[in-house]
């Protein structure tokens, strides 16, 4: 079933055997005969939590018993079913790696510091393991499996091309013997680069073999090559089945195992050697000295300051970095020096108060402080302690200092740094935004501005939410921090569109930085919309300067000829009435009437070359108190023409005030909005249609609202339609004057001109004109 099997009998069960199993399996009659061993071994089995399974022959009291009362875990009857025994060894695996993961959890609450005092009982273990290679190798895979909190571990030797994996325990012992390339593995490509690789997570990690994780139910692996004298010779690895299951420490201690392992296999290699040549005892003692050097080793190449102390408080141990670092000679005798002739009382009493409460809560803990050189230099040291104890139960104070001084100088500028960048962010007038390629991760106050939204309603929505839809495609490359194809710019004009309306123009550019530690896009966007419109302004002042030229020429070669149709059309007049007698009845009236609008019309004419000369010289026409009445209703008379085939024409007019102004300019602007309101209505069905014209007081104002059931503005052609030269009709058809005109005649007069229209259901124009206030008097 795949399970190494290790066979036994009585004496021979010891407890070296039982260390190396997960179960143990006894036989009725075995334990009838032989029950002794069991007795004396019951102890190191329940330390062990090694399950115990029992076999019998049948159900009979005499092969039961006997299991019973050695107290089995549980037990099988022959025959014996494989299904059974299946599912006996999975319930065990089962147990067993919980009581893996048990110690995992607990190895990892004891800290660092444990780790490393792991590290050193595993460094002894190996020595008292002796120098069988493949016990050391179990030993340091199970213990690397247990301090990583690893699901499975496996140690593998290079052999020509392949991969021997020549001891693996959890559920990597499927793997124990197994021959893989080299090439095609990642503990292979670990080995061939000589560094450590970690994959955090097998599904996105592309180095890893995705197939073959999922059937062998890896999610996170480490690896870390095995060397000896400066040569890999193969690897150290650890599997798991959850994703990001290892952390930097794991790897350390991975590392640091793989050195133990390692050594070891120098040390094998070197008593291999030797063998033959040096007897059992010597090569024993050999071992214990190399072993013995490899821990001098160890703490006397380590950078951080080790040293350990008796509960008096004398220092019995100090390693090479210590005593470099305070100026002590190597062969000196630490213990007989007091901790004040080599730091400030003030230190000396801050870490002797740190050690005292770790004696008394007997507990791991972790400290900084400020330890200055001999020459009185401040160093800041993280220092880790822990209770050691000697085979007489004595207790040690065990501590580990590292000079953390360029650490915390580096993260404090990194602080002051990303204070610096955030001030200068948030007071930037420019809009940013960052992001990682989707959602937005930070605004500032600029930005909430300039999309007229709060922070937390943009965080987490995309940018190009808010881009118009036709600049979408080229900004999806500049917000992302990379040019558009075929562009090299990264600087670029895009629309954007905020939810409350209105269309805003920014100039935008982009870079890639790290924001929170990780990469991210910033993306600055600078308001053009009031900077466009200025321009725009200056364009339409430049075209009415151009105009206003014209317009002088133009009025001044009408008004010529105007003059002698004025003249004329007096002349009429007074020659009709002296005619009169000799026309027929009735046809005097009529005439006369023909005359007066013709005289409108040429009065209208009049005052469209006023208008032409208002964009050259101004109007210097004198306000008079005006009756609106009269100006809507000489407004009706003249479009009567124009809206008859097209609308019925509701007319309520009602009392209002007097206002101050110009009766043909009013009678022009309600004109203008009736044509406008006729030229929105198609001809042909006037009886489906209206236009109504209503005329009524608010507030002590005068308010005139042409009203019709036409074809209706979109929100964009509403926002422009005062604006000059702006129209949707035909070039030619219309000059985009008449609407601004009208506002220019009304807000001249201090009053105002809204619009409102709902597309498909017709518009209402609104004039509001303040009640007069001075004496003028209707003229």
């Amino acid at each position: 079933m795949g399970h190494e099997v290790v066979v036994a009998s009585g004496p021979e069960v010891t407890a070296a055997t039982i260390s190396l199993v997960d179960v143990l399996v006894v036989g009725a009659e075995q334990v009838r005969e032989k029950s002794e061993w069991f007795s004396r071994l019951r102890a190191q089995i329940r330390a062990a939590e090694v399950s115990v399974l029992g076999m019998a022959a049948s159900l009979a009291e005499e092969d039961i018993i006997p299991l019973m009362e050695i107290g089995v875990d549980d037990y099988l009857v022959a025959p014996f079913d494989p299904v059974d025994v299946r599912a006996r060894i999975a319930l065990f695996e089962r147990r067993c790696y919980a009581f893996m993961r048990r110690q995992s959890h607990e190895e990892s609450a004891r800290g660092e510091i444990e780790r490393l005092a792991a590290i050193i009982q595993t460094q002894n273990d190996i020595a008292l393991a002796g120098l069988d290679l493949d016990v050391v190798m179990r030993l340091i895979a199970e213990r690397a499996m247990i301090l990583c909190g690893a699901g499975g571990a496996a140690v593998g030797i290079i052999e020509g091309e392949e991969m021997f994996y020549r001891v693996c325990t959890g559920y990597s012992k499927q793997f124990e013997g197994a021959r893989l390339p080299i090439a095609n593995t990642m503990a292979g490509s670990s080995v061939l680069r000589g560094e450590v690789m970690r994959t955090d997570d097998t599904e996105r990690d592309p180095r890893a073999n995705v197939e073959t994780a999922r059937r062998l139910k890896v999610r996170s692996m480490l690896n870390v090559p095995l060397k000896r004298d400066n040569q890999t010779v193969g690897v150290l690895s650890i599997a798991s089945q959850v994703p990001f299951a290892f952390v930097d420490s794991d790897e350390r201690t991975l590392e640091l195992m793989a050195g133990l392992l390692g050594a070891a296999m120098g040390n094998a290699a070197e008593h291999a050697a030797k063998q033959a040549l040096m007897t059992e005892v010597a090569s024993i003692v050999t071992a214990l000295q190399e072993s013995q050097h490899l821990f001098d080793s160890f703490l006397n190449n380590n950078p951080a300051l080790a040293y350990m102390k008796d509960e008096a408080g004398r220092r019995v141990f100090a390693n090479e970095p210590f005593r470099r670092f305070f100026g002590l000679s190597p062969g000196l005798d630490v213990s007989t020096i007091p901790d004040e002739q080599f730091m400030p009382t003030e230190t000396v009493a801050h870490l002797r108060e740190q050690d005292d409460q770790a004696f008394k809560s007997g507990q791991p803990s972790v400290s900084e402080s400020m330890i200055p050189t001999p020459e009185g230099e401040q160093r800041q040291f993280l220092t880790y302690r822990f209770i050691a104890r000697n085979s007489s139960g004595q207790r040690f104070l065990g501590g580990v200092s590292f000079d953390i001084t360029e650490r915390k100088a580096a993260e404090e500028a990194l602080r002051r740094s990303e204070e610096s960048f955030r001030a200068l962010i948030e007071g930037s007038p420019e809009a940013i935004f960052v992001h990682r390629g989707g959602p937005l991760l930070y605004v500032n106050p600029s930005a909430c501005s300039f999309l007229r939204l709060k922070a937390n309603e943009l965080v987490g929505r995309s940018l190009l939410d808010f881009v118009h839809p036709e600049d979408r495609s080229a900004a999806g490359g500049m917000l992302d921090g990379m040019p558009s194809r075929g562009s090299s710019s990264r600087v670029r004009e895009i629309r954007f569109q905020p939810p409350g309306g209105g269309l805003l123009t920014a100039e935008i550019s982009s870079l890639r930085l790290v924001f929170a530690g990780q990469p991210a896009t910033l993306v600055s966007a600078r308001d053009l919309t009031e900077r466009k419109q200025i321009q725009a302004r200056l364009v339409v002042a430049d075209r009415l300067a151009s105009v206003g030229t014209l317009a002088a020429g133009v009025a001044h070669e009408i008004n010529n000829p105007l003059a002698f149709v004025i003249s004329n059309l007096s002349f009429l007049t007074e020659e009709l009435h002296t005619i009169s007698s000799l026309l027929p009845e009735g046809q005097l009236g009529e005439l006369e009437e023909v005359l007066a609008e013709t005289n409108e019309g040429v009065n209208r004419v009049r005052l469209i070359v006023q208008d032409l000369k208002t964009f050259s010289r101004g109007d210097e026409e004198l306000p008079t108190a005006v009756d609106l009445r009269r100006g809507i209703d000489s407004a009706l008379a003249l479009a009567r023409g124009e809206l008859r085939h097209r609308a019925t024409v509701v007319k309520e007019v009602a009392e209002v005030p007097l206002v101050e102004g110009s009766e043909a300019r009013f009678g022009q602007v309600v004109l203008n909005l009736l044509i406008n309101a006729a030229h929105a209505i198609a001809a042909g069905q006037p009886d489906k249609n209206e236009i109504r014209v209503v005329l009524r007081s608010e507030s002590n104002h005068a308010i005139i609202e042409v009203k019709d059931t036409g074809c209706g503005m979109p929100r964009e052609v509403l926002d422009r339609i005062f604006d000059p030269f702006f129209t949707t009709k035909p070039v030619g058809v219309g000059t985009g004057l008449g609407l601004s005109i009208c506002h220019g005649i009304i807000t001249g007069f201090g009053g105002e001109i809204t619009a409102s229209s709902d597309l498909g259901k017709g518009s209402t124009f609104r004039i509001s004109l303040p009640a007069l206030r001075s004496k003028l008097k209707a003229g």
